[in-house]
């Protein structure tokens, strides 16, 4: 079947902690599929990969994910790491600017 290969494609696609193939997970991508195609789930699971969200280990089963339509939630991207300085290390550095 084709379901069969995408539904084996997207749990290959998935983050391996939470990668279980179940019938309840199988019937939620098929169920997906009715509404959703098959790109657009890949396209979102790729983006909730990349997510701050998921970066903090927050990443649900795949029949959560399926079943809970998480693929039409946008969740934001990481922060680019800033560099702060410490308070002593503001007062260095605006020290330095004196020279």
């Amino acid at each position: 079947m084709h379901d069969d290969k995408q539904f084996r494609e997207f749990v290959e696609a998935y983050p391996p902690a939470r990668r279980v193939r179940t019938v309840r997970a199988h019937r939620a991508f098929i169920k997906a599929l009715q509404w959703t195609p098959f790109e657009t789930l890949l396209r979102a699971l790729e983006q909730h990969k990349r997510s701050e969200q998921w970066g903090r280990h927050v990443i649900p089963s795949i029949e959560k994910w399926l079943e809970e339509e998480r693929w039409l939630q946008v969740l934001p991207e990481p922060k680019a790491p800033t560099t702060r300085r410490t308070p002593f290390e503001q007062a260095r550095h605006e020290g330095l600017k004196k020279w």
